[in-house]
């Protein structure tokens, strides 16, 4: 049983009975202390509610398997900034999962494996920071598993299979930065609809210090969750990993109009975390489409080498995404088609009016950007100029294509008067 509550007497025939020493056995207050796991300063007060029952662990490290000298034992990294370490990421998942480094993570380019210890006791029934890892169940003698004793002089973290914590330890054999080694429930992920077709997921603001991948799954329409894939985090394996945002793009199986959520599950080779909330719903957008086309047909004449401009005409577009691309075609007739447009009205005979663009044929000018038109009408008049001498009867035919959808039916006659 435990020593007597902080307010209440302590006697060293107290500490005797825990220790299961004599009753009238010498103390040194000291070692009586240590024996407990407790630390400086050594009184009394320091001891209320400890108990000398200690908790075996199962402890895996890695040993550095050394080219014509004895192996060393060695710890994980969690600081990336150290010279030990060449990977971008700390190695805290490979720790949660007792797995070994490969030979390109660290500086030293050595191949390490995974050993265990089973003579290893914590200060008290769980593994929490500020608790000591003593070589046996009784006395003050420290585990080797720490640095500068039985491991490496480096940063160590390791791995208990007991309770199924990593955490890291010091030279004396304190520990700290206890974490389990299951991932953390991701934070409850956001949603864009991109198009009618993709749907960007972020998963914001979640410790990943010992995640290797989100699962994600979704439902659509109020069905049942299925995965869709899977996304390695943006960073992980350090123990600041805390608030972690990672992206998935999910582009398959998405119909304009669905209503779509998500859940994400954190996982590693160890163990998987419990689902994340739900995410709030949403619906991906109408696909993109043309209608509404005025002013067609529109037949353009004109003397040998002249020109004609069309009557006003128009266009509605749906939905648009990305730019929008406007092909000029003709057949027969020699010259040049152009084409002049505005969003907000009719650019007239000159090709300017309502801050139309004015008459072009080129392919810049004839792409209009995403910031300046994804919706609504456009207005537009074409213009045909003749080359004189050449064939000047034939056809002409308008494509507006937006998102990969094309609208060709705005067409003509050419010819000469």
């Amino acid at each position: 049983m435990a020593l007597p509550a902080a307010g209440s007497a302590i006697s060293f025939k107290d500490i005797n009975e825990e220790l299961g020493n004599n009753l009238q056995a010498e103390l040194d207050l000291k070692t009586a202390a240590e024996t407990f796991g407790d630390t400086q300063p050594f009184g009394m007060n320091e001891l209320a509610g400890l108990s000398s029952a200690r908790l075996q662990l199962t402890i895996k490290y890695l040993v550095q398997i050394e080219q014509g000298e004895s192996n060393r034992d060695t710890g994980w990294i969690s600081d990336t900034s150290l010279s030990e370490i060449s990977s971008t990421k700390g190695e805290l998942v490979l720790c949660a999962e007792a797995a070994a480094v490969s030979d390109d993570v660290r500086e030293n380019g050595l191949e390490y494996t995974v050993d265990t210890e089973t003579t290893d006791f914590n200060s008290d029934g769980t593994v929490s920071n500020g608790d000591t890892l003593f070589n046996s169940n009784s006395g003050a003698t420290l585990s080797s598993r720490r640095p500068d004793s039985g491991l490496i002089n480096q940063e160590s973290f390791l791995c208990e299979t007991t309770q199924n914590n990593i955490f890291q330890v010091n030279s004396s054999g304190v520990i700290s930065n206890v974490r389990s080694r299951t991932p953390n429930v991701p934070t409850k992920p956001t949603l864009n609809a991109d198009s009618g077709t993709q749907i960007t997921v972020t998963i914001p603001t979640t410790n990943t210090a010992v995640t290797r991948e989100f699962d994600i799954h979704r439902s659509i329409g109020g069905a049942s969750f299925a995965r869709v894939g899977t996304v390695v985090p943006s960073d992980s394996g350090s123990i600041d990993d805390t608030s972690i945002s990672t992206t998935f793009v999910d582009s398959s199986g998405i119909s304009a109009g669905n209503s779509v959520v998500y859940k994400v599950f954190a996982q590693n080779a160890f163990a998987t975390s419990s689902a994340s909330t739900t995410s709030d719903s949403v619906t991906t957008p109408a696909g993109t489409s043309w209608s509404n086309l005025s002013g067609d047909p529109q037949n353009l004449n004109y003397e040998d080498g002249g020109s004609d401009v069309s009557n006003a005409a128009s266009i509605d577009l749906t939905n648009g995404s990305g730019n929008t691309v406007i092909t000029l075609s003709t057949s027969n007739a020699v010259g040049v088609l152009e084409i002049a447009y505005s969003t907000s009205g009719d650019p007239g005979a000159g090709g300017t009016a309502n801050g139309g663009s004015g008459f072009g044929s080129g392919l810049s000018h004839r792409t209009i950007a995403s910031g300046t038109y994804s919706s609504g009408t456009l207005h537009f008049r074409t213009k045909f100029t003749h080359q004189a001498g050449k064939v000047a009867t034939g056809t002409y035919t308008v494509t507006f294509t937006n998102n990969s959808v094309a609208d060709n039916n705005f067409n003509g006659n050419l010819s000469s008067l």
